[in-house]
């Protein structure tokens, strides 16, 4: 675990440059700060906490990969990226699998040092800052240690409980806390965090005390579920013959009292502060639904519906903790670029399946069903209302084209079918892998991603960066958190009450299910709600719902057009008065998607074991 021992003052001192007077500058340049130097400023203690956020990357919207595309919800168009690690079960202590940054054992234990370094500084306060300002830095720095804990224990279980910076000495024997070790001392930062940060200002890029309240629902949430319960995880043959159980779940306890934490923690912070719309007393239109879901992420850090994440304003396209260059950034500004058509010069990184698409209810909140004829001859009709805020399908209006497609598309509609015409002819529509744009960036399933891409921006990239606010933390996930623990301790009244907030705000009809009925459409309603905000992944994990995730190949709807007799057509567009339309679900050899037990948690890498041989592996690996 030598990693751990990466300094990050350095580039916490480089965000204040600005900041910094001229004879400090001419004494002691900033690449050489001493770390005495940095707690005996204000301005550089406070950038040395503010540096911890970097280990935030841009959550979901950091890359072309997203967590969904290990999971039923979806796919990565590009192979060879190690995504087959999460849908073969190839993944192993040697690697082969996609890490992601924000997730990752060997980018977040650097933060943590440097968070320990945080709060020891601060707590001794040699400099004699003022209290108040102690109190937030030490507040921030207590939350980020609780939030990098908690993606490695979404990751790994029990982990190194470091808390205080690592030495050279210490370093060869940092053995895993167990799980409920992990979890308390998350806990415990949190809650810190609560008491010192509760007179800190409202902000939705720096903690206070509403993320804080957030971060404890989500923990609470987690420890509570089957995942990590002996009695349920038993089911499973990798955890039950595992000698080190402590390591991945608790031992003992009751898990009911752990929801009853969760409901608690949850309600906290539900009652602490408002969502988004939440306040109908019957479905909204689907005009007004669509359009509530789309202001979510439209509006970002605007909407109240937004917790904590990255704000564009706040911390800019820019980071040191991603790797762009060349003039343009990775991250939130491109989402468009990576999940786009390639009809729009665009990638199609992670695109949905067919899978997510047929968990969108129809208006009336009946199940969508390819075996109703009516639903099977047009599927993309009478769909719930974030399905059309979500998906990007054959015929769905979207963005201006770029000049050199407007020949093959006059009207701005996605075309990801095969269109015949009366002489025999095939138009492959512009947006599939055989049409005449950039062909290997066309999705596989015949499906695009809408949700985060800025529908008012042109399709002309690099030029226009999207302005749009990464989510690492929703309202609507708490509200769905409290749902959750209300049903596992039989409260349906009050679980029902909440999520019909939630359903009336997109247009869906009152819940009438009860029992294992009603487990499966709150499963299915957070699915929806979370799609792309690295929810599916853990939840797929924390169910026990592996198997049914991943056991199954990914498809497409092979979408059909056939010209009827005695029309014309001129530049192609959708249209059912020239056009009879097929709709064919068809499994696609892509990924040979299968589940293996072992993914339920990540391995250790073989590397810090070598280094570190009191770490033991988890189970399976």
């Amino acid at each position: 675990m030598r990693n751990m021992n990466k300094l990050l003052i350095i580039f916490a001192a480089g965000l204040v440059m600005a900041s910094c007077n001229d004879d400090f500058l001419e004494t002691t340049p900033l690449d050489q700060i001493a770390e005495s130097s940095v707690w005996s400023s204000d301005k550089l203690a406070e950038a040395a906490v503010l540096d911890l956020y970097q280990a935030t990357w841009a959550g979901t919207l950091t890359r072309e990969e997203t967590t969904d595309a290990f999971t039923d919800q979806a796919v990565f168009t590009h192979p060879g990226r190690g995504v087959d690690g999460y849908t073969e079960g190839k993944m192993n202590p040697a690697g082969n699998y996609m890490d992601m940054q924000w997730f990752s054992w060997d980018e977040l234990y650097p933060f943590i040092r440097a968070a320990n370094i945080a709060i020891q500084r601060l707590n001794a306060n040699e400099a004699g800052f003022d209290q108040a300002f102690v109190d937030r830095l030490l507040g921030e720095a207590h939350f980020m240690r609780g939030y990098f804990y908690t993606q490695l224990m979404r990751q790994f279980g029990g982990v190194p409980l470091l808390t205080e910076p690592l030495t050279l000495e210490s370093e060869a024997n940092n053995p895993r806390g167990s799980f409920e070790e992990t979890i308390n001392l998350i806990v415990s930062d949190i809650d810190k965090a609560i008491q010192l940060l509760d007179d800190a200002p409202p902000s939705t890029s720096r903690a206070h005390k509403i993320t804080a309240l957030a971060l404890k629902s989500r923990v609470l949430t987690h420890a509570a579920s089957d995942l990590y319960e002996p009695s349920k995880a038993s089911s499973v043959a990798t955890i039950s013959s595992y000698s080190n159980r402590e390591l991945i779940g608790y031992t003992g306890g009751s898990q009911e009292s752990r929801w009853q934490a969760a409901a608690a923690a949850s309600k906290a912070l539900l009652d602490a502060t408002e969502g988004y719309k939440l306040d109908y007393a019957a479905p909204a239109s689907q005009d007004e639904a669509r359009q509530n879901y789309e202001d979510i992420w439209l509006q970002g850090d605007e909407n109240a519906d937004f917790i904590w994440g990255r704000s564009i304003e706040e911390f800019g396209f820019g980071s040191r903790t991603y790797p762009g260059g060349d003039g343009w950034s990775q991250g939130p500004g491109m989402v468009a670029l990576y999940h786009g058509p390639n009809g729009y010069h665009e990638w199609a990184g992670t695109t949905p399946t067919e899978a997510l698409v047929s968990k969108y209810s129809m208006e009336d909140g009946t199940a969508f069903d390819w075996n109703n004829p009516d639903h099977a001859a047009d599927p993309y009709v009478g769909r719930e209302a974030r399905f059309y805020a979500t998906i990007l399908y054959d015929g769905a209006p979207w963005k201006q084209r770029t000049d050199d497609v407007v020949k093959f598309d006059e009207v701005n509609e996605i075309q990801s079918g095969f269109y015949t015409l009366t002489d025999g002819s095939i138009i492959n529509g512009v947006d599939t892998r055989q049409g005449p744009i950039e062909d290997w960036n066309g999705s596989r399933t015949g499906y695009y991603f809408k949700k985060f891409a800025d529908p008012g921006l042109p399709a002309s990239w690099p030029n226009n960066l999207q302005k749009v606010d990464a989510p690492y933390i929703r309202y609507s996930e708490i509200l769905l958190n409290y749902v959750e623990a209300n049903i596992n301790l039989g409260n349906e009244g009050e679980a029902i009450a909440w999520l019909d907030r939630l359903r009336f705000r997109n247009g869906l009809p009152a819940v009438t299910a009860s029992g294992s009925d009603l487990v499966e459409l709150y499963k299915r309603e957070r699915d929806k709600e979370l799609v792309n905000e690295d929810a599916r992944l853990f939840d797929m994990k924390r169910w026990l719902e592996g198997p049914q995730s991943l056991n199954q190949q990914v498809q497409q709807v092979l979408v059909q057009g056939t010209q009827k007799p005695g029309t014309s057509v001129g530049v192609y567009q959708k249209d059912r008065d020239v056009f009879d339309y097929t709709y064919t679900p068809t499994e696609i050899v892509f990924e040979n998607r299968i589940w293996q037990d072992h993914v339920y948690f990540m391995p250790i890498s073989q590397t810090e074991i070598d280094r570190d041989p009191s770490l033991v592996q988890n189970p399976g690996y």
